[in-house]
Order: C-alpha cells, then sequence, then structure tokens
C-alpha cells in the first residue's frame, strides 16, 4: 500500500492516476439526530430486528450484540448510496425514530478508530464522517419494533450511561456533554 501522504480520501473504484484510493479499514458516512427537549437527549435502546440491515444500515448479528450490552443509541444511520445529508437525517427523524420536525444541521464532525477494535489484527484506521443534526421534541414517540426503549435523558446523565458505536464522542465533540 501506498503510503498516506500519498493518498487522497477520494472514494470509489480505486484508480491511482486519478488519485482515488479507498481504506482498507472502511469509511462511514452516517447521520446523527440529537434530539432534544431542554437539557435532555432523546435516546433509544437497540432490539435485534430484521429492520438493522434494512432500515437503520447495521447488521443484525451487531444490533443483538449492543441489546445485550445495554447501550444506549441517538438516532443515527449511515447514509444511503448518493443520498444528500439532510435527506438522510430526516429520514433517520421520521422513519428510523418516529420523531416529527426538521431536523437542523449542526456540524460535521470526523472520527478514526483503529480498525483492531472490530477486527483483532486488522491494520489501519476506520474512518468516520458524521453529519450532526439538532431536533426540537415534545415526548417521546410510538416505539418501533427495532427499539425495545426509548427516553429523554439529561445529558448530565449521558455521561455515565452505556453509549453506543462512538455516540457519546458524536455529543461531546459537539459540545453537548
Amino acid at each position: 500500500m501506498r503510503p498516506v501522504t500519498e493518498r487522497w480520501a477520494r472514494l470509489g473504484k480505486w484508480n491511482p492516476s486519478m488519485l482515488v484510493h479507498t481504506s482498507d479499514a472502511g469509511v462511514c458516512l452516517s447521520a446523527f439526530i440529537v434530539a432534544r427537549r431542554g437539557d435532555s437527549v432523546f435516546v433509544c435502546r437497540p432490539r435485534g430486528s430484521d429492520a438493522w440491515p434494512k432500515k437503520g444500515g447495521y447488521p443484525k448479528h451487531l444490533a443483538v450484540k449492543l441489546e445485550h450490552e445495554g447501550a444506549w443509541l441517538m438516532p443515527a444511520t449511515h447514509l444511503l448510496m448518493e443520498e444528500s445529508p439532510d435527506h438522510a437525517a430526516q429520514r433517520i427523524a421520521h422513519q428510523w425514530a418516529g420523531l416529527k420536525g426538521r431536523p437542523r444541521f449542526v456540524m460535521v464532525q470526523s472520527h478514526t478508530r483503529p480498525h483492531s477494535l472490530w477486527r483483532k489484527n486488522a491494520k489501519g484506521k476506520h474512518w468516520d464522517i458524521c453529519f450532526v443534526y439538532e431536533l426540537a421534541v415534545r415526548g417521546i414517540p410510538k416505539i418501533r419494533p427495532w427499539w425495545s426503549e426509548m427516553r429523554l435523558v439529561p445529558f448530565s446523565q449521558v455521561r455515565r450511561m452505556k453509549m453506543g458505536r462512538g455516540h457519546k464522542d458524536v455529543l461531546k465533540e459537539a459540545g453537548y456533554i
């Protein structure tokens, strides 16, 4: 593999003459909804369901693992191919979480993590590009089959909660906790 300094984050079919390279450890584009009411944030506890790979962009067996760990998540999924972040935020808020309203763009975050966190002997870093949105909510929507629980939690308590998939990192970088 060529050194990182000779590769560009232009993703697509590998073609060095066009400066297009793919990351060995993967790249994820995701939208996160910080749904809040006052000083509280809306979080959900996953339930292993066939909806995860179809609607949530996440393998069912990993959603089951989050469920068994007792992890909480904000409404978030990967973007669909060629989907705009704004459209993804609306899809996630309305279809995935059952929330009403129009998410407001807040920021873009970039996180890298060692690929070995997921695959024991893997090399390289996984790269997450996170589009963060905020949405004011009045209450908790009707629970969806892919969630076992939904609640509004004070931001001060989130620091001590088990949050999955780097969601606490997103809240920290955005200044919520």
